[in-house]
């Protein structure tokens, strides 16, 4: 119960600075999809081939943009991840990544879209057996990066999502082994 404790605090504290909250600053996503077997690379060189285990998760992310570069077309932002998992899996995950966010594409006068990256610290109420299964080993505290693309009709305020959700070793820097890569869907809301 503590844990759980220290995850709605985090969001209370995200929500408690409405002064500081422009519109279009916060988005929120919900995500799901399916754990796999593979390494994150194999998602780009052999999409066809990707070995998705019986390894689910359900996800909601609430982000908050504190800078933006105009020019650039670029928005920084800090998103909290509330994730859960089933099938081989059974705990949940909380994710805190620090997330560059580009919205000019070459289409964009076609329809709204954004390309991400995200990077931050993750941490599971269990160590996940996927994990141990595929990479040998684990531990409950890694790190999360995910890449995402979005798209959506242009005046509208949400937009697909398709995400790499992956919990990371850190080349070695939190673990010696462990990692997931998951492939997720969802939709995304800016308000």
């Amino acid at each position: 119960m503590k844990k759980t404790g220290y995850l709605f605090g985090f969001w209370i504290l995200l929500i408690c600075w409405p002064d500081m909250v422009k519109a279009k600053d916060l988005s929120l996503t919900v995500f799901g999809g399916q754990s796999t077997r593979n390494v994150w690379e194999e998602f780009f060189i052999s999409p066809f081939d990707l070995d998705f285990a019986d390894s689910r998760i359900a996800a909601l992310a609430l982000s908050y943009t504190f800078a933006r570069i105009p020019d650039w077309h670029l928005s920084f932002e800090v998103e909290g991840q509330i994730v859960r998992h089933w099938g081989i899996q059974n705990h949940w995950e909380s994710n805190l990544p620090v997330v560059v966010r580009r919205h000019r594409m070459p289409w964009s006068h076609e329809f709204r879209s954004t390309a991400a990256f995200g990077v931050g610290p993750s941490w599971s109420s269990d160590t996940p057996p996927l994990e141990v299964e595929t990479r040998e080993d684990s531990q409950p505290v890694l790190f999360h990066w995910f890449m995402e693309l979005t798209a959506g009709p242009l005046e509208a305020p949400w937009m697909f999502t398709v995400r790499l959700h992956h919990r990371s070793k850190g080349y070695g820097m939190l673990a010696d082994k462990g990692g997931l890569d998951t492939l997720v869907g969802g939709i995304r809301w800016d308000f």
